[in-house]
């Protein structure tokens, strides 16, 4: 097929677009950012909150199928900029619907949500995709209604349309914003520097963390094997604490500094909630393979080499 991705120059679309190619597929970019050459893809310049350049953009290209990543990612943003999040999160996915309904309305699209529109107050049953959303944030709140508003656009116009709802999920090349990410560069600094004191928030709050190229192989079979209509959890579906996912990346550092914790890191105790991953898994075959630490492993020595 030929696949048009949005967010196609961030950390998850390079993924994306290598498996994509990777697998008999014909990618093809659209970013805001100017077009990355190093991708080797055809690639459009253009924000996702500008119609016409989208409509453009789909009317020249007539894909097969889209995968939307662009969107803010960051959630704490949610409450220092909600217009923004707003604006990029639910209207620039609005906007790609009516685009692609305008000209290619038989494409299949997968729109990237995310689970924070469950919230993250406990349940007692694993998270089914048919549980209702409670967002806790305004960043939550965003990733519903585009999300909502995506498997609508399925009832209202018979479109082949889906949603992915990811947990995190962090890899080599994420953004320092990100604690993996942010952890592993302090510690290749103190490494280098022979010592010295690593800054960390708190330690007991726990995540599910999914390898980016597993979430990538995911969107695939999704593109290729999802019913129109559905959401889908992904996730890896195992838990681990702040401190043990620490811990682990110091072992592939060779490196295990004193930590301090920095008040303008902390934020209260926390965990995921745990997801029913039994749709992807019928729908697609799709299953997590990574282990976290191939994944940690990964992160450091990538930052290592480009550092």
């Amino acid at each position: 097929m030929r696949v048009l991705v949005t967010g196609s120059s961030g950390f998850v679309g390079r993924y994306l677009i290598k498996e994509l190619g990777e697998h008999g597929h014909i990618p093809v970019g659209y970013d805001a950012a100017r077009a990355d050459p190093a991708l080797g893809v055809p690639e459009y310049t253009g924000d996702i909150t500008d119609p016409d350049a989208l409509h453009a953009c789909l009317t020249a290209e007539q894909p097969d199928a889209v995968i939307h990543l662009a969107g803010i990612a960051f959630v704490p943003m949610g409450w220092s900029d909600p217009q923004r999040v707003m604006r990029v999160n639910l209207n620039g996915t609005l906007h790609l619907l009516e685009a692609t309904r305008a000209s290619r309305p038989d494409a299949r699209i997968l729109v990237v949500t995310s689970t924070e529109l469950y919230g993250r107050d406990p349940r007692r049953e694993p998270v089914r995709e048919s549980d209702g959303p409670a967002p806790s944030n305004l960043y939550g709140v965003s990733k519903m209604s585009a999300d909502l508003s995506t498997l609508l656009y399925h009832r209202q116009y018979g479109m082949h349309t889906m949603t992915a709802r990811p947990q995190n999920h962090i890899g080599p090349g994420q953004s320092r914003l990100f604690v993996v990410s942010a952890f592993a560069e302090q510690l290749l600094d103190l490494k280098r520097k022979g010592g010295g004191v690593l800054r960390v928030g708190n330690l007991d709050s726990l995540r599910d963390f999914t390898d980016v190229r597993d979430v990538v192989h995911a969107y695939r079979l999704l593109i290729e094997s999802g019913h129109p209509g559905e959401a889908y959890n992904i996730a890896s579906g195992r838990r681990v604490s702040i401190r043990s996912m620490l811990d682990q990346l110091c072992d592939q550092a060779g490196f295990h500094p004193s930590f301090e914790v920095d008040p303008s890191l902390y934020r209260p105790t926390d965990q995921p909630l745990t997801l029913s991953l039994e749709k992807i898994a019928d729908h697609t075959g799709w299953a997590p393979a990574i282990p976290l630490e191939q994944t940690l492993k990964d992160i450091y020595d990538d930052l290592a080499a480009h550092s």
